[in-house]
Formats: C-alpha cells, sequence, structure tokens
C-alpha cells in the first residue's frame, strides 16, 4: 500500500506562519518543552525538524518533536490566507 500524499492547497502551513511571525518581528517566546523546563528566546530560523534559537546570548538547536509548547507575548495575526473557508 503506498501512502496517501499530502493535499497541497496553497495556503501556508499554520506552524510556519506562526514561527515566521515570532521570527519577522523578532518577538520573545516562551518555550515549553516536554521534560519540563521552560526558557525565553528568539526564534532565528527553522526547519521542519527543528528551531535556532537565541536564549542568553547563544544559538540553541531544538529539535521540535521534544517542543511542547510555544507562546507568544502577542496574538499572531493571518493564520490563514484569504481563500481559506
Amino acid at each position: 500500500m503506498s501512502p496517501i500524499p499530502e493535499a497541497k492547497t496553497g495556503a501556508p502551513n499554520i506552524q510556519d506562519v506562526f514561527l515566521n511571525y515570532a521570527r519577522r518581528e523578532k518577538l520573545p517566546v516562551t518555550i515549553h518543552l516536554l521534560d519540563g523546563r521552560e526558557f525565553e528566546a528568539r526564534i532565528k530560523n527553522f526547519d521542519r525538524f527543528a528551531l535556532i534559537v537565541e536564549h542568553a546570548g547563544m544559538d540553541h538547536l531544538i529539535f521540535k518533536h521534544a517542543i511542547a509548547t510555544i507562546r507568544t507575548p502577542r496574538s499572531v495575526p493571518n493564520y490563514f490566507s484569504s481563500h481559506h473557508p
């Protein structure tokens, strides 16, 4: 049985919208890890599997599978493009 391909709707990925906004705006975000640790950082870059964040003046690579939540100090606008139902 072959895998079902993901639908390509042209709409931006909600995760990418959130992370890009925080990165572009240089927002301080609070990252909660699955092991219970939490810290404030700024998102510098990301891909499908990991984030590069700046914390305490140093860059850190955090694998997304280790993150429970990411909180921003203000709402992120425009999660969906205008053609989303």
